[in-house]
């Protein structure tokens, strides 16, 4: 299945935002489901609430890194390096695409994102498990 069908899968299934596909695929890289990670990522969709700011693949790509690699209780430890990954991961975006707003990337045109942000789900989900595989931090979150 390419990258296009399964998004629009997932669309069916009711996750209607670029944040939640990558969420939800971040946890099927190691075959879990977490619906409440998924339900407050839908505050990321449409660059925020869609107001077109921040884009739900990089918000989404980001959370899904804090997920694996951030601390989610107080005994929690956190990777060393996960604020590095997470930079790395938005420089890679900024670089990419030149701006971080949804609504520049799809120039305000909802029909157009359709076209477009299939494309930049697949690339920020890849770039996004490669530097998961760099970390080493496929196997578990950070406990």
């Amino acid at each position: 299945m390419n990258f296009e069908d399964l998004i629009a899968e997932l669309k069916k299934d009711g996750l209607g935002g670029c944040s939640q596909v990558m969420a939800k695929l971040g946890l099927e890289l190691t075959g879990r489901e977490n619906p409440d990670l998924i339900r407050a990522m839908s505050g990321l969709t449409g660059g925020m609430g869609s107001s077109g700011s921040a884009c739900g693949v990089l918000t989404g790509g980001a959370a899904t890194l804090g997920y694996y690699m951030g601390k989610g209780q107080i005994e929690d430890i956190p990777h060393p390096d996960y604020k590095e990954a997470i930079r790395r991961y938005v420089d890679w975006f900024r670089e990419t695409y030149g701006t971080d707003r949804c609504e520049e990337i799809i120039h305000g045109d909802k029909e157009y994102s359709r076209r477009i942000c299939p494309g930049i789900i697949e690339a920020g989900y890849h770039k996004m498990t490669e530097i998961l595989e760099e970390y080493g931090v496929l196997n578990e979150p950070c406990q």
